[in-house]
């Protein structure tokens, strides 16, 4: 693997210094230089119970890591390393275990909402708890738009921050919380700080563009405390969650401190892709394709205008065919800019569907969580996710009869009082008498009530939201359910989910943006030095995933602003 190297990468394997960056462009094998790096520590070492840490920012990132380790060492990285998430990393070593510390809570704190367990509501105070946390001053802050938060409702902010605040109290947290707390506790708690330095001396970051402020906080907490050396690879112009309280400048500040070096080599793409790019970038030239295969490939990127979904998917695809590349997941991307043109494309895919059926998830009333989890579970089950549908069930049933907010650890306190037997008859006798969940939403509910009204003590059957009629059980719940029951000859996906994969060809839809938003309006204030504009880096991401062929696909009227941007 090292012998492999380009005399640039191993520069970057080869260096020793306490902060090492690696400024690096799309393709240039950054997930590959971290697995070298790895290998070469490895071969130096010899404690058994000190390791280094290895973080990147996503499971797929940290598992294209040990994939590269499994082939060219043999073994993945094994203890006293870790290999993962830096959230888990966070998690497991200084929120879960000391999380306590720094919370005024009685036991072991709880993770709740994405990614761990969705939160499921019971008022409008526990509505916005997995979606507010604090920032690193301490400042409480909403993480995520929707719903729409209430800033300018006095009263119920109150109501909001009292509902967070009693949470946190009893154990719950998310994973925005998480980090926060982790960051108190290291910076309250120096012999915790000492002693986790001393397990973990290397850290080695992968995408450390996607670095939050209190996340690059920890580390320089670390540094403080001893933390021998920190290599960080990563790539600003691909920042791409800022949603999520990413921060590229970070990432720019730390190339300030210590030695970085720049990769600017491509070996994924032909230099007309490179050359088609580079403007949404914010290296000096574009990128030097390397690869043998295609880099001198004559096929030119192409933008084409659209209004109707299905002529531009079928024209890409008569194109890939023509190149000769063959239509399979692994090969063929097509990648949308949100989930709603992602659905849509997903149902010209589905001939069970028809492109007519309009679908409606935001149905139910608060406090009625439980309701939703249990029909949803058995409309899985219907469709033969039986291990999915059991859970839904198992959650809802542990809501209605506990009254309390569902975690895994609250259900388990609970089903060891009322004993396993007991409790699993009570799910099965649901999932066995329950009508069939399909048809007429309102009338499947009455059903319900009839069935379990004593059993569940169910004293309020209006579990939909006034306005809501003619509801059909299969439209409520096939969005959040399609992924599960569909499989498609390509790979569809938002440019979110294929973040560091490659493909031989890749159409990009975008689709029209607001006035204020338009993407015209972008690129006329885009410049060299303006890398963070979160929206231009994302088609960005998006652009640079093929080797042979890419297409750009835009709404009509928008043609002309990207040709003269892009091919200038």
């Amino acid at each position: 693997m090292l012998n492999s190297l380009s005399k640039k990468q191993k520069e970057a394997v080869d260096i020793d210094s306490k902060i090492v960056t690696v400024k690096a462009c799309p393709g240039s094998g950054k997930t590959f230089i971290v697995a070298a790096k790895i290998v070469e520590k490895l071969l130096r070492w010899k404690k058994d119970n000190v390791g280094m840490a290895v973080l990147s920012f996503t499971n797929t990132a940290w598992k294209e890591i040990e994939k590269n380790l499994i082939k060219y060492r043999k073994e993945p990285i094994r203890y006293p390393h870790f290999l993962g998430t830096i959230d888990s990393f966070i998690n497991h070593y200084i929120f879960l275990p000391f999380g306590h510390l720094v919370m005024d809570c009685e036991r072991r704190p709880i993770l709740v909402g994405e990614p761990h367990e969705k939160w499921h509501a019971r008022n409008v105070g526990e509505k916005y708890f997995d979606k507010s946390s604090f920032d690193i001053n301490g400042d409480f802050i909403f993480t995520k738009k929707f719903p729409a938060p209430p800033s300018s409702n006095p009263k119920l902010m109150y109501s909001i921050k009292k509902t967070k605040n009693n949470l946190l109290k009893h154990g719950y947290a998310n994973q925005h919380d998480a980090n926060y707390f982790a960051l108190k506790i290291v910076r309250e708690y120096p012999e915790i700080t000492k002693s986790l330095v001393g397990r973990f001396p290397i850290l080695l970051v992968d995408e450390a563009q996607d670095t939050t402020e209190i996340q690059m906080a920890i580390i320089d907490e670390l540094l403080k405390a001893g933390l021998k050396e920190v290599f960080m690879v990563g790539d600003p112009d691909q920042a791409i969650f800022e949603w999520n309280n990413a921060n590229p400048e970070l990432f720019m500040k730390k190339c300030q401190e210590g030695e970085m070096i720049k990769l600017e080599e491509c070996r994924r793409s032909s230099q007309n892709i490179c050359n088609f790019v580079h403007r949404l970038s914010t290296l000096e030239n574009p990128a030097i394709a390397v690869s043998p295969e295609v880099s001198c490939l004559e096929v030119k990127p192409e933008i084409v205008e659209y209004d109707n979904l299905s002529d531009i998917k079928d024209l890409f695809l008569e194109k890939c065919t023509s190149l000769n590349i063959k239509i399979n997941k692994e090969n063929v991307s097509i990648l949308c800019r949100n989930n709603k043109t992602l659905n849509a494309l997903k149902i010209l895919y589905n001939d069970s569907l028809s492109a007519q059926t309009e679908y409606d998830s935001d149905v139910w009333r608060e406090g009625f969580a439980w309701y939703k989890n249990i029909c949803e579970g058995l409309f899985l089950i219907e469709k033969k996710d039986y291990k999915t549908g059991y859970k839904l069930v198992e959650r809802g049933y542990f809501e209605k009869k506990s009254g309390k907010p569902y975690s895994r650890e609250a259900m388990k306190s609970v089903i060891s009082m009322v004993g396993v037997v007991r409790w699993r008859r009570s799910i099965h006798e649901i999932i066995q008498k329950a009508p069939l969940p399909s048809g007429d939403l309102s009338f499947w509910l009455s059903s319900f009530y009839s069935l379990f009204e004593k059993t569940l003590k169910i004293e309020d059957n209006n579990a939909i939201k006034r306005g809501k009629k003619n509801l059909l059980v299969e439209n409520v719940f096939s969005t959040s359910t399609n992924d599960k029951v569909l499989s498609f000859p390509i790979e569809l996906g938002t440019i979110h989910s294929v973040k560091g994969e490659t493909f031989e060809a890749t159409l990009v839809i975008l689709d029209s943006k607001g006035r204020s938003t338009k993407y015209e309006n972008m690129l006329k204030k885009h410049t060299a030095n303006d890398l963070f504009v979160d929206e231009l880096r994302t088609v960005y991401v998006g652009l640079t995933r093929p080797r042979k062929f890419l297409m750009l696909a835009v709404p009509k009227g928008d043609y002309n602003c990207w040709n003269d941007f892009l091919n200038k």
